[in-house]
């Protein structure tokens, strides 16, 4: 009776308990070199499935990592009629071609067909854009033949004369790291008639009111190492980025610098005019002097220009 009543529920929980057993041993060897799913949105580490890592010379990522940057920049370049020319001498109602060279950080994926668009700003900091084309190139992995690629498009700019900004994004349909992929052209040439003036537009293209205050430096990119010259562990990168880091590039002594004003609060979509005014100290022979100047807000960086000082 007493079996009858209960005694069979102990015995069937140790058979129900060895048949889980069974079938998880069964599972596993079913599964056997494959991946199983731990949840419904899987995620894909297998290392056969790599991302390109398309990049340009980005000063707002740069900045981010508290490196300093220069506005002239090193991945984009005018031409007219096959010759360099500057972004600061352009003549109104011409055609030019802007090439944008673009780098791959990923030695495991290219980027095939990946769109590339190409706008020009009003020379200041964060104007409006205006689009001027878009192309497609073929990116090859670090190190490989088709790294760098370069990126061609022709632009003729506009009838009123002025100095204009170039931008360049890069628009891959996958990436590493999406932040690196906005580039851009922001330089201006005065000459010093004690002093040299620049005037620009900053403007607000946030959604809510920004206080902007400015840092100016004088840094220009140093010479990259030959590839292959010294180690390259990680100890030895840190190194050099910290060659680069933001505020080791003072202007030289005795220029005297003067932004009007020195801080704004602007509303959004609100813009000020900005003046710097460079003024070389006596007896300065140098020939040129490069200026950055940089806007920053409570989200960062918002943008910035590189003023040459020509001295006669």
């Amino acid at each position: 009776m007493k079996t009858i009543l209960y005694g069979w529920f102990g015995a069937a929980k140790e058979f129900f308990a060895i048949l889980c057993k069974l079938y998880r041993r069964w599972r596993s060897r079913k599964n056997k070199g494959r991946v199983v799913a731990t949840s419904n949105c899987v995620p894909i580490y297998n290392p056969a499935f790599v991302k390109p890592d398309p990049l340009i010379y980005d000063q707002y990522y740069l900045t981010s990592l508290g490196l300093a940057v220069t506005w002239d920049n090193p991945d984009i370049q005018l031409y007219l009629n096959g010759t360099p020319v500057s972004s600061s001498l352009l003549a109104p109602g011409t055609t030019y071609e802007v090439v944008a060279q673009i780098w791959n950080n990923s030695t495991d994926s290219p980027a095939v067909a990946m769109p590339v668009a190409f706008s020009f700003l009003e020379f200041g900091i964060s104007t409006v854009s205006v689009p001027i084309g878009s192309t497609q190139v073929n990116l090859g992995v670090k190190g490989g033949p088709g790294c760098p690629a370069y990126a061609t498009m022709p632009w003729t700019t506009p009838t009123t004369p002025g100095h204009y900004c170039i931008q360049v994004q890069l628009q891959p349909f996958a990436d590493a790291n999406f932040n690196n992929n906005l580039g851009q052209e922001n330089t201006n040439v005065g000459t010093a008639a004690s002093p040299a003036v620049f005037t620009f537009p900053l403007r607000n293209s946030t959604r809510r009111p920004q206080t902007y205050n400015f840092e100016v430096d004088a840094y220009i990119p140093l010479a990259p190492d030959s590839c292959g010259s010294g180690p390259n562990d990680a100890k030895a990168r840190a190194a050099k980025l910290a060659r680069n880091k933001r505020g080791l590039f003072p202007v030289p002594p005795g220029w005297q610098i003067t932004i009007t004003p020195n801080a704004a609060t602007l509303l959004p979509n609100q813009s000020v005019p900005i003046t710097v005014s460079a003024t070389p100290p006596s007896g300065f022979t140098g020939g040129n002097q490069v200026l950055n100047i940089h806007a920053f807000y409570a989200g960062g960086i918002a943008g910035g220009v590189t003023l040459t000082v020509n001295v006669p």
